[in-house]
C-alpha cells in the first residue's frame, strides 16, 4: 500500500477551548511545533473521516489549539471531540537517522545471531526508553520485552524487514 494512502495519527481533540471554535488537541508527534505547519489534516472519529483545513495552529502548554475552517462556534467544536486528527505519512516529518516511528518497526523479525527469535507485534513507551514487544516464534507464543536501546538493538533493516539484538544472557527466559 502507497504511504500517501495511510495515514498516521498525529493527535486527538479533547474539548472545545473557548467560544469561538478552537479545540485543545493532545499531540501524539515527537514534534509538538508542526501543529503550526499544519495545512490540512484528516478527522477519524468513531466511522466517519473528513478533512480539515487548519486556519491556526499553535502550542499551548502540552497541548495544541486548533481552529479548523467553518468551526465557528464552541457547539461546533465540541462534536469534534474524540476525533483523532490524521496526515498522510508521506508528510510525517524526518526523523534523526537510527529512529524510526513506531509503525514502521511493529511487523518486523527480530533475530539474535542469525536465528529468527520472533516478530515485533507492539511498542511500549515508557517514558524512559521504548520496548519492543516481542512475540517468540515458538510453540508457545510467548512474549517477551526487549529495551530499545543501542547497547541490544544492534541494527534495523526496514528494507528486509529485520531487527538484529544482542540480548543480555536470560533476557529470553524472563
Amino acid at each position: 500500500m502507497s504511504n500517501d494512502l495511510q495515514k498516521a495519527v498525529i493527535g486527538k481533540i479533547l474539548s472545545p477551548h473557548g467560544v469561538k471554535g478552537l479545540v485543545k488537541v493532545y499531540p501524539c508527534s515527537d514534534f509538538p511545533e508542526r501543529v503550526t505547519q499544519l495545512e490540512k489534516v484528516l478527522l477519524q472519529h468513531e466511522s466517519q473521516s473528513c478533512w480539515m483545513t487548519v486556519e491556526k495552529g499553535s502550542v499551548f502548554g502540552p497541548l495544541w489549539l486548533i481552529k479548523f475552517k467553518g468551526i465557528e462556534s464552541r457547539d461546533e467544536a465540541l462534536v469534534l471531540k474524540g476525533a483523532l486528527l490524521m496526515i498522510p505519512q508521506s508528510e510525517r516529518l524526518s526523523l534523526p537517522e537510527g529512529t524510526y516511528y513506531h509503525d514502521q518497526i511493529i511487523g518486523l523479525q527480530i533475530f539474535s545471531a542469525g536465528e529468527l527469535l520472533g516478530r515485533v507485534v507492539d511498542i511500549l513507551n515508557t517514558g524512559g526508553h521504548d520496548l519492543l514487544i516481542m512475540q517468540k516464534d515458538d510453540q508457545e507464543k510467548k512474549t517477551v520485552l526487549i529495551p530499545a536501546v543501542r547497547k541490544i538493538v544492534k541494527r534495523v533493516d526496514l528494507e528486509d524487514g529485520i531487527v538484529e539484538v544482542e540480548l543480555p544472557e536470560g533476557l529470553l527466559e524472563l
